[in-house]
């Protein structure tokens, strides 16, 4: 099997996060933390824990976690928070730990919505459903306001390809 250097998806993938990604007040800052999923079975083989560490190399199929922070340094609270982020090419998105304000895109971050409701154009056909291959950007929009001090953090998957 092909092993991918990690140093590699972690320079790709902190490159895409970025402070434009974040439509907030001055002050806020982003910040990312990229894991690899470890998943332990007990004796009788099911699940018995998962952890996440930051690994030195990842192969294809490792799931990873993409964390993302969003800290208001500034002076008043940071309200209107609208998170994007890029999916990066080395991964295929595989879900997000919240679902509340969360949306995906599949056509660059010129829309976005649950990935069950979006469509993919195929120029020889109908539009066809999205899958999690499709998925160019995830989202997050906060209605609630993050105070001075503040941080708040989510958190979308991606297996590497």
């Amino acid at each position: 099997m092909k092993q991918k250097h990690w140093m590699s998806l972690a320079l790709m993938v902190a490159a895409t996060i970025a402070a434009p990604s974040v439509g907030a007040q001055g002050g806020g800052v982003l910040t990312n933390r990229i894991e690899l999923e470890k998943r332990v079975a007990g004796a009788d083989g099911a699940l018995d824990s998962i952890s996440y560490t930051a690994p030195e190399t990842v192969v294809p199929g490792d799931r990873v976690r993409v964390t993302l922070t969003f800290t208001n340094n500034g002076a008043a609270p940071a309200t209107g928070i609208n998170l994007v982020n890029p999916v990066p090419d080395a991964l295929v998105f595989d879900g997000a730990d919240e679902s509340a304000g969360f949306g995906v895109s599949v056509d660059g971050a010129k829309t976005f919505g649950a990935l069950g409701d979006l469509r993919v154009p195929d120029p020889n056909a109908e539009p066809r459903p999205a899958t999690n291959a499709d998925v160019t950007h995830v989202r997050w929009l906060w209605p609630d306001a993050v105070p001075v001090g503040g941080s708040r953090t989510v958190a979308f998957f991606g297996r590497v390809r």
